[in-house]
């Protein structure tokens, strides 16, 4: 009996040593998966038989869309670890492929993919294409305070990160910059585009004034959002302070928003056109406060879910 349950326990143990995936099992994993889909074959990557992808909320095979036109990678690569959640994310510029005698077009990717039996189950991805030339020279390197690992003393408990991101949602919904605890050198990039914060060296002006990250949020122009849900904190990596989720705001249409001093203004965009954007979101917490903020948004039908209701 003793052989017997010494067997089983060790067996076991086995077992669970080859399902677990640490942090360098992860971003191993995150690499096969990118280089695969540059390779536009799938078969060269650890993916589940059953595995599901999406695509700016369309599901569809690892054949199409971004598998089918996904020429290179770029050293523009900021990276998740989520050990406890078994999952990892990636934001950066690929290249797709392009008609001959034009060079490949840069794009954007968030990608959050899950992972079980080190093969991929899920895999998530914001694309936007067509990238305002302009913005790229923010996006050649991502700045050292985004990718940095944290000392102890700098992180805060997995459960705080999601609480802090959320918050981030809330401050938007109610138009006030002390919902969320912003750090007072927030830096914001909305698909390369910094739209909050101090400037970025060697990267491009920032259009018309900008504001810090709290600024924005007092300003009142985000009530064109009408509503930020569902909001999924997909990806946390406690080690750097990052966390990653897909967040599908909400446009109704507006034409006119009231601000807080009691007068209207039309609205600045999407005036009478409902919409719906599928955000991705990193956010990088230090000291309990939202230092950096990557957005990575479409457009999509209004109403449309994420494609993981």
């Amino acid at each position: 009996m003793r052989n017997t349950l010494a067997g089983f326990l060790i067996c076991a143990s086995v077992a669970m040593a080859q399902n677990t995936c640490d942090r360098a099992c992860l971003t191993g994993i995150l690499d096969q998966y990118l280089n695969a889909m540059v390779a536009n074959d799938s078969k060269k990557a650890p993916v589940a038989s059953n595995i599901k992808y999406t695509e700016n909320a369309a599901q569809l095979p690892l054949s199409e869309g971004l598998w089918f036109t996904a020429a290179g990678l770029t050293d523009y690569k900021v990276v998740l670890a989520d050990p406890q959640g078994s999952a990892a994310a990636f934001v950066g510029i690929v290249t797709e492929h392009m008609p001959p005698g034009q060079p490949p077009r840069n794009t954007i990717l968030a990608l959050r993919i899950k992972v079980a039996n080190r093969q991929v189950t899920e895999a998530e991805a914001v694309v936007v294409r067509n990238v305002n030339e302009r913005n790229m020279a923010n996006l050649k390197t991502p700045r050292p305070a985004l990718i940095e690992t944290l000392t102890p003393a700098q992180r805060r408990p997995r459960a705080d990160l999601i609480r802090i991101s959320n918050l981030y949602f809330d401050a938007i919904e109610q138009s006030s910059g002390k919902v969320a605890p912003f750090d007072d050198n927030c830096n914001r990039l909305e698909n390369g585009m910094r739209t909050a914060g101090p400037p970025l060296p060697g990267a491009a002006p920032a259009s018309g004034n900008t504001l810090r990250c709290a600024d924005g949020m007092n300003s009142g122009v985000f009530q064109v959002i009408t509503a930020i849900k569902p909001r999924r904190v997909l990806v946390v990596d406690e080690e750097k302070g990052l966390t990653f989720g897909v967040y599908m705001f909400q446009h109704k249409g507006l034409t006119q928003i009231t601000m807080k001093d009691g007068s209207t203004r039309p609205a600045p965009y999407f005036v009478g056109q409902p919409v719906t954007m599928p955000m991705a979101e990193v956010f990088k917490v230090v000291n309990g406060n939202i230092r950096e903020v990557e957005a990575v948004g479409v457009q999509i039908p209004y109403g449309l879910g994420s494609g993981w209701e």
